[in-house]
């Protein structure tokens, strides 16, 4: 069950998180409220939010069959690859910084997903060849063995996670292309069109705002899309980081955007605000995209995908909120972290 946005509103409008924990009990969430009760842990929520959404692709990979369910476990692997990343983390805390991680491995997901992952035999490895020897056989494998582990005592990890995640994109591309005919078109399309917009975003947030140098920057790019490799994006690379242009990024792509940030130009406004606009105007971009599919062929994939769409979005507005009410953010700072 979906909650509408008189709903959400009506949770927005709680005054403690207390108060909200009451008014989820008819809700697909009400599972939070014994958590909340015996332990108040509001990572221990976060947790049970994030195996919700690997149950319920699981749940919709087991209605389906053939390619169709092959797909959905493929989309399945972004959780997969997500919980990588937060071991991974954990691991290289553990390892590199010598801090004591038990407690936060705790909060993880520790059931398969996808792949065959000893999650425990990963967090314990002693050392970087242990963590090549856990993956081996998984679509991460190779990707991950391409990095010098000597390079994360200065650099971290972060290039490893984007490594993994474009990965797991790649893998699911391989997925649309067994799909039938309307069904590989309309994914197709969807995909270049998130290629895109990840592309866009990390070229401004890592390009722009952090200014990360140019053959770093490109190696953070997904394949696909209209982005990655247009005019735009190679001279957008081809400036040095402090002269870098957003406005000419974006202007073929995204026009609206780019007369939106044209005319922010014109007054003052801190890079990183910019880069939090950006993304905003992007994440709503995305969502107009998805709900579009509900109004075209009702016998499609697109429909399994904007379900899947609405449910994280939703997820994420119900752990804004449980965090926001922990925390005492205004009603402006959830939705912001709701995007």
């Amino acid at each position: 069950m979906m909650l509408d946005e008189k709903r959400l509103d009506a949770l927005l409008r709680s005054g403690s998180l207390e108060e909200l924990m009451q008014q989820l009990h008819d809700t697909p969430y009400a599972s939070l409220i014994p958590l909340y009760d015996q332990t108040g842990d509001v990572q221990r929520m976060e947790a049970e939010l994030f195996q919700r959404q690997v149950l319920l692709h699981k749940e919709i990979a087991e209605y389906l069959d053939g390619n169709h369910a092959e797909l959905i476990l493929a989309l399945t692997r972004k959780l997969e690859v997500e919980n990588l990343k937060s071991v991974l983390r954990l691991w290289f805390s553990s390892t590199f910084k010598h801090q004591n991680i038990d407690y936060r491995f705790g909060y993880l997901y520790q059931d398969g997903i996808v792949s065959s992952i000893d999650w425990h035999q990963l967090i314990n490895a002693s050392n970087y060849q242990e963590v090549l020897e856990t993956l081996k056989d998984t679509p991460y494998g190779e990707a991950a063995s391409s990095f010098d582990p000597e390079e994360f005592s200065s650099d971290g990890i972060f290039y490893l996670e984007t490594a993994l995640d474009r990965c797991w994109f790649h893998e699911l591309r391989r997925y649309v292309d067994k799909m039938p005919r309307r069904d590989r078109l309309l994914l197709s399309a969807v995909f270049d069109n998130d290629c895109d917009l990840k592309n866009v975003i990390n070229l401004v947030r890592f390009g722009y705002m952090y200014r990360i140098p140019t053959e770093r920057l490109r190696s953070l790019m997904l394949d696909g899309g209209t982005v990655n490799g247009s005019k735009e994006f190679e001279e957008y690379l081809a400036c040095e980081p402090e002269d870098r242009s957003v406005v000419s990024l974006v202007r073929k792509r995204f026009p609206k955007l780019a007369k939106e940030l044209a005319e922010q130009r014109k007054g003052s406004i801190a890079t990183s605000q910019q880069t939090i606009r950006i993304e905003k105007y992007l994440s709503e971009l995305r969502k107009k995209e998805y709900m579009s599919m509900l109004a075209g062929y009702p016998f499609t994939i697109g429909i399994v995908l904007v379900y899947f769409f609405l449910c994280e979005r939703q997820d994420k507005m119900i752990r804004a909120l449980i965090n926001g009410k922990y925390y005492g953010w205004d009603a402006q700072t959830i939705r912001g972290f709701a995007i």
